[in-house]
């Protein structure tokens, strides 16, 4: 165990030097279980090339904001890592904030607060419009035996098969409109690493069960099951299912679903902008 350990305070300190400058004392002594799983652990291959990665987006803030501000923002999170789902998650955010601060008109603003004293993950100026964005990385970690498509009544519902992927979208996303400001240009990026069609899944969470059948569509109806349909939801101006490379760090936007109950809607030349994002 005080050999993984020192493995992995060694590889952080000496190929991750921003991720190292981040830590506070405690981590640096002792790394977290989350930490050191993710570097040292059965996938730690993978594990070591996804910090090496995130490495390079840290450096990226780092240059567009300060040591400081980039500190402020992640430091704790970082010393405190519990599970490597959460620090994959830290990861996500990381590369998606440095990736739309790219297309930023001034310098990204890292985790700004909200009216309620919560806060969304960044704030850009896009052609001269403030945009908040908020980043979440929903795992799939379905792999095999039934998984009901659409939702069925308790009658007419297969004994072994697990409810769809929709609804557990759904479930995790419904109070997610709480951490942006109100009557703001607000954008959601959701990942969905998984074994099948995540963008089918993520329309029925907008839109309703029904959507699944019309994929694709930019003119999809809002059902009453969708969060685009939820009270509180219309301060969410768009949806955007994104990607991170694990070979390059890349980001992409595979496809972004407007919200059509907006209070702000999302421009034209904004989305495009989003489309651009690397």
């Amino acid at each position: 165990m005080c050999l993984r350990r020192y493995r992995t305070m060694w590889f952080i300190k000496r190929t991750c030097p921003h991720v190292w400058s981040l830590l506070n004392q405690g981590a640096r002594l002792q790394p977290t279980k989350g930490m050191e799983d993710y570097v040292s652990g059965i996938d730690g291959a993978v594990g070591r090339r996804q910090l090496d990665l995130a490495d390079s987006r840290i450096a990226n803030l780092i240059a567009k904001t300060s040591q400081p501000i980039v500190g402020d923002a992640y430091r704790r999170d970082l010393s405190r890592i519990g599970t490597t789902d959460k620090l994959a998650e830290l990861l996500c955010e990381i590369a998606l904030v440095d990736a739309l601060g790219s297309i930023s008109d001034a310098k990204p603003i890292l985790r700004p607060k909200t009216e309620t004293k919560k806060h969304c993950d960044v704030k850009i100026v896009v052609d001269g419009d403030d945009l908040y964005g908020e980043v979440k990385r929903l795992a799939d970690r379905w792999e095999r035996g039934l998984r009901s498509m659409v939702k069925s009544g308790s009658d007419a519902k297969p004994d072994a098969a697990r409810r769809p992927r929709s609804m557990d979208i759904y479930d995790k996303l419904k109070a997610v409109y709480t951490q942006f400001p109100q009557g703001t240009l607000n954008v959601l990026f959701l990942l969905h690493p998984g074994v099948w069609n995540s963008q089918v899944y993520i329309q029925q969470a907008l839109f309703g069960d029904a959507s699944g059948i019309g994929r694709g569509s930019d003119e999809l109806p809002v059902n009453d099951d969708g969060l685009f349909a939820r009270s509180g939801w219309e301060e969410i101006s768009a949806c955007a299912y994104s990607q991170v490379n694990p070979d390059d760090g890349s980001v992409s936007v595979v496809h972004i679903w407007r919200n059509p109950k907006a209070n702000v809607p999302l421009a034209d030349h904004v989305r495009e902008r989003l489309g651009a994002v690397r």
